[in-house]
């Protein structure tokens, strides 16, 4: 009976209920939206770190290898026992994740003319595969039938005019810092996405940099890939930047979780091993999601002290307007806790038809945005990325349940007050 008459109240003042209304829904989904987006972007640049830049779910290696291992890399490289430890543990403590054994090697590429610095992380072919994920079908794969090919970076293929199918040579330092050289050939190219690396980066099978530094069966790092990473590997590029956004990364708590517990199952074996996080092993995606929260936050506020003051504004309006049915209410016996409940329960209507219009607008801006494929380039990047927006269910609940709170209390407040006044003060308003 409250609600009913609750509802035929607020529509009362129709244009003014309207107002209050769409300034609610479309504060509402502008926050539902950039939520999404957000979402989208974590979800996106989770996926990228994982796959597109082989960092994988977790990371191992000899403890100290950060910092020493590269001024003496013969003591903090894992032997081909250390591996199959660490491969029977994982197997273990993670059924049906993945070990990849790497190496990374750096030195000078050459093309017979000139040279130019390079980067190189040694995985092999089967391994890579299933690291790149949802870009195991894009430029840059290598394979099993060619040993001594390699694949450049574009911008690295570039500075040296090389071209799928020509020859090259690298030249590295050994682990005991002797010089060693070999002759690559160029079997692929592809872009890394980031103007940084791409002048740099280059993937070689496993084997060829083992050979390269003379560290047969040797790795410096373990990679660990989770099972339940994205199955779907589209052709297209279009499938692929879908593919991104269709599976949810581990988060930060449950990648902590996962690394305490190979940490613990490492240290009672004996092995030195640290254990690090893809949230750990990638900056970028760190620094992209804190700013995102703090633009979120801002923007949150804003919207909130915009949306609660149109509320509070509506409903203030209202109580001035009704003091003498106020105290024809009083009159008849409805106590002051009844006249106060009928103006909340009129607000918190106004919030429930304001959110449910502000999810209508938030699905329809959803889907327009993306079905329209708007890209941009984001800074650092050589390639453009499509504007998608998911659906963050759980900061826009929390969103509608701050909105209903802030605007109960504000409608709370005058009701409250009015319903104070005496019976004979009420009935004389003017």
């Amino acid at each position: 009976m409250q609600f009913a008459l609750a509802w035929r109240n607020l529509w009362r003042n129709r244009r003014r209920s309207l107002v209050t209304i769409a300034s609610l829904a479309f504060g509402f989904a502008a926050l539902a939206l950039f939520a999404g987006y957000t979402s989208a972007v974590y979800r996106g640049l989770g996926n990228a770190a994982i796959h597109g830049e082989l960092i994988g779910h977790l990371s191992i290696n000899r403890n100290g290898w950060q910092t020493q291992g590269r001024l003496h890399p013969d003591r903090y490289l894992l032997s081909a026992e250390d591996i199959a430890k660490v491969r029977a543990i994982v197997a273990r403590r993670l059924p049906g994740a993945l070990l990849v054994p790497r190496m990374g090697a750096s030195g000078l590429l050459s093309n017979g003319r000139s040279s130019t610095i390079f980067i190189a992380a040694g995985v092999a072919p089967q391994d890579l595969d299933a690291l790149r994920g949802p870009f195991r079908h894009a430029p840059g794969a290598l394979s099993d039938a060619a040993p001594g090919g390699v694949t450049a970076a574009q911008g690295l293929a570039d500075v040296l005019g090389l071209k799928v199918g020509d020859s090259a040579s690298v030249l590295a330092s050994t682990i005991h810092g002797q010089a060693n050289a070999a002759d690559v050939d160029i079997t692929g190219t592809f872009n890394t996405g980031n103007s940084a690396s791409n002048d740099k980066v280059m993937l070689m099978p496993l084997a060829m940099v083992q050979n390269l530094l003379d560290a047969p069966g040797r790795a410096d790092m373990l990679t660990v890939l989770l099972p339940g990473a994205p199955a779907r590997a589209g052709h297209s590029a279009a499938e692929r930047m879908q593919d991104l956004y269709a599976t949810a990364a581990p988060d930060e708590r449950a990648s902590a979780a996962l690394r305490d517990q190979l940490q613990g199952d490492f240290k009672q074996a004996g092995l030195d091993l640290e254990v690090r996080t893809w949230q750990q092993m990638s900056a970028f995606f760190r620094q992209v999601k804190g700013m995102y929260d703090m633009i979120f936050a801002l923007m949150f506020a804003v919207v909130l002290s915009i949306v609660v003051l149109s509320i509070a504004n509506a409903m203030g309006m209202a109580v001035v307007e009704r003091t003498r049915e106020i105290g024809t209410l009083r009159a008849i016996g409805v106590r002051r806790g009844g006249v106060t409940a009928l103006f909340v329960s009129e607000a918190l209507l106004l919030v429930l038809v304001g959110i449910a219009a502000g999810l209508a607008v938030t699905a329809a801006a959803r889907w327009g945005v993306n079905a329209a494929d708007i890209r941009y380039v984001p800074p650092g990047n050589t390639s453009s990325v499509p504007v998608h927006i998911g659906f963050d269910l759980a900061r826009t609940a929390r969103v509608a349940a701050l909105l209903a709170l802030l605007s109960v209390l504000a409608a709370f407040l005058p009701a409250r007050r009015a319903a104070r006044h005496s019976i004979t003060e009420s009935l004389g308003h003017v």
